[in-house]
């Protein structure tokens, strides 16, 4: 990817949208990561709140997704379009897996399950910031 193509966007009100959903996703996903330390520092398991609220952060994740997944079938093309499916892909999965663990395996660990998936979104949310640029 060359470094005169990561400011360019195709269409600045499409791009808005993903842009502040992802910004959601990234505040949403850092208060997870960060109440999931702290649950498991306080050595007790996820309490209902911070499930839901990991659903919450789930719900954000899949409705950037599928705003993106049409973007694409639309015909909107980013630098490296297979490491952007792969990412979408993947920051849909990672909560869900994370809270059946954490709900299954009630103990002070469930808390770092949570925390390192909603780490792991934040992460790749940022880098699909990057790549959401049009391939020239």
């Amino acid at each position: 990817m060359g470094s005169g193509s990561v400011g360019r966007r195709a269409d600045p009100t499409s791009v808005s949208m993903i842009d502040t959903l992802a910004y959601v996703v990234v505040a949403l996903a850092g208060v997870a990561a960060i109440w999931g330390v702290v649950t498991a520092v306080a050595n007790q398991p996820p309490g209902k709140a911070q499930l839901l609220f990991a659903a919450a952060v789930e719900v954000v994740t899949v409705v950037q997704s599928i705003i993106a997944a049409a973007k694409l079938a639309a015909g909107f093309r980013p630098v490296e379009l297979a490491t952007t499916i792969g990412y979408l892909i993947g920051i849909v999965i990672l909560i869900p897996i994370a809270w059946l663990w954490a709900n299954a395996e009630r103990n002070r660990f469930s808390g770092i399950v949570l925390a390192v998936a909603a780490f792991a979104v934040l992460a790749m949310t940022l880098r699909l910031l990057v790549l959401w640029t049009p391939a020239s």
